[in-house]
């Protein structure tokens, strides 16, 4: 398996694998079922760093195209509706719901400096009164509006993410500027409500007011436990489940 990466593009490496990779299974040329080349053969054929071949065969994982199977490598499954696994550190918009699925669609209906709320200066352990960078997403399955989610970020991190002008288009990743600013996440914790949505959460999710969701609190934060991420989500799970993996470590 060989093809070029462009050095010179400005499209990430593990994101030109993920495309080349994808358009072999689209094709058929990998099946589902089949076994995708693993990581020494990609890290020789493209010349890429292992990390980077690790971070393509992870969004495939993410985005509904591969299952990983301990010890055997990257496998090809079929299409799958997006689901939304709650287990793991990245964002909830980024497992089952990512960028690439093609039946997900996402819309940003504000991003920018402002002053935050009180519940995200708490969680982020700010003054109140603070200013962040907010940013405001609505995630569609097919025609479907699926969540309206709100990001919050404390004026260290704002930057970041303002400088990150696909995340504030709608066409990349938040968690993965993030990590590339610095920002990885080392822990997380969700706090999970039933709610009915408010007059201005139902107008983006398209329901009647009053209609349930459940509404998702979650904070990040780095190894050096300090937060940089806070966000409100607000699912419908009648159009996108709610996922959650339970494993044994032995």
């Amino acid at each position: 398996m060989t093809t070029v990466i462009e050095r010179d593009s400005p499209t990430p490496y593990y994101e030109q694998l993920y495309d080349a990779l994808l358009a072999r299974i689209h094709s058929g040329e990998l099946p589902p079922g089949q076994r995708l080349p693993g990581e020494s053969e990609l890290h020789r054929s493209f010349g890429l760093s292992r990390a980077t071949v690790r971070q393509a065969l992870d969004l495939l994982e993410s985005n509904g195209y591969a299952q990983k199977v301990a010890r055997r490598g990257y496998f090809v499954i079929g299409p799958a509706a997006p689901r939304w696994i709650i287990e793991g550190l990245g964002g909830f918009l980024d497992n089952g719901l990512g960028h690439s699925n093609p039946r997900v669609s996402t819309e940003v209906i504000g991003s920018g400096e402002q002053t935050l709320p009180d519940e995200a200066t708490a969680a982020l352990r700010l003054a109140r009164g603070a200013r962040g960078f907010v940013l405001d997403r609505v995630r569609r399955v097919d025609a479907d509006a699926a969540l309206f989610s709100t990001n919050f970020t404390p004026p260290a991190v704002a930057p970041v993410v303002a400088a990150a002008t696909g995340v504030c288009q709608g066409d990349s990743s938040l968690t993965v500027a993030l990590a590339a600013g610095g920002y990885t996440a080392a822990g997380a914790r969700r706090v999970i409500h039933a709610v009915g949505a408010s007059e201005r959460i139902a107008q983006h999710l398209d329901i009647p007011a009053g209609s349930p969701v459940l509404l998702i609190r979650s904070t990040t934060w780095d190894k050096s436990l300090v937060p940089y991420d806070y966000y409100e989500t607000w699912l419908r799970t009648d159009v996108v489940p709610l996922e959650v993996d339970a494993t044994t470590r032995l």
